[in-house]
């Protein structure tokens, strides 16, 4: 994989970590309601790039369609896991597992293969994403009913990643198709919300618009980095790199949330800087 989109990744994920911090939020926040706000951003980022960018090629409207539904899904799970379970605990859950699915599904449904070094940095950063977040696990950071939310969330995470990297890749246009995507998830989300929790929504909404703009363009930028490498790497292995995201997590959950950095952290660190020494070689 060239370095430049090793980098570009390196920084979506970045980017990914952080927005899912201020969707999880401050002690006594409802983060069902941040996730919908910072959602609602990205959906309005995405109205005026759509501008810009143009809309992607109709070949890919049905993946459009089917991601979208798909997000709203993905966005009210997040919402539910943030609730039920520590963020060092359930963040790296709902990514590690993610990508060696992805590249299973990858292989059986596109026909991709990966070279060994590739394989070994999906294994790798994916056994680091896991370790990251076991110290958690292990203390209490997460019950049954939020391990039953992140389940579900990992098959929503599989499911959008493979649809969106066929999607890019049929659109011709990465940024105008990850827009359109957006677009459609807030216009679906939003209205669901607000008929669900009115008073807490519109709340959320005057008093943290700010979070949601912010936290949209991060979605926006982090998401359409990935789908852009996706159109030039494989899916599988972009959807491991992108899951950096977690070491990143861990030290935003140390320095911000008293979250401790543990020597069982610091050897999943170590899997996952191996897991993109191969990613490098491959």
């Amino acid at each position: 994989m060239a370095t430049e989109i090793i980098l570009i990744v390196l920084g979506a994920a970045l980017l990914h970590a952080t927005w899912n911090a201020m969707a999880k939020g401050t002690k006594g926040r409802d983060p069902l309601i941040g996730a919908t706000v910072i959602a609602t951003g990205a959906a309005i980022v995405s109205l005026a790039l759509l501008a810009v960018l143009g809309l992607p090629a109709t070949a890919s409207y049905p993946y459009v369609i089917a991601s979208g539904v798909i997000h709203v899904v993905y966005f009210l799970l997040l919402g539910m896991s943030y609730r039920l379970a520590d963020y060092s605990a359930i963040y790296p859950l709902m990514r590690g597992a993610a990508p060696m699915i992805t590249s299973a599904g990858g292989y059986l449904i596109v026909g991709e293969t990966m070279s060994p070094a590739a394989l070994a940095g999906v294994t790798l950063l994916s056994l680091g994403v896991l370790g990251l977040g076991f110290h958690s696990l292990t203390r209490g950071g997460i019950g049954v009913r939020g391990l039953a939310v992140a389940t579900a969330n990992i098959v929503i995470i599989v499911a959008y990643t493979l649809i969106d990297g066929l999607g890019a890749r049929l659109s011709g246009n990465p940024g105008g198709y990850v827009s359109a995507m957006m677009l459609l998830t807030g216009v679906l989300l939003l209205p669901m919300m607000a008929i669900w929790k009115p008073r807490e929504i519109g709340t959320g909404l005057t008093s943290e618009w700010h979070v949601g703009l912010i936290g949209g363009a991060m979605v926006m930028a982090s998401y359409g980095a990935a789908l852009w490498a996706m159109t030039h790497a494989p899916i599988g292995a972009v959807a491991a790199l992108r899951e950096t995201s977690v070491l990143f997590g861990a030290a935003i959950g140390a320095a911000f949330m008293g979250e401790r950095f543990s020597p069982l952290r610091v050897l999943a660190t170590v899997a996952i800087f191996g897991g993109l020494g191969c990613m490098r070689l491959a």
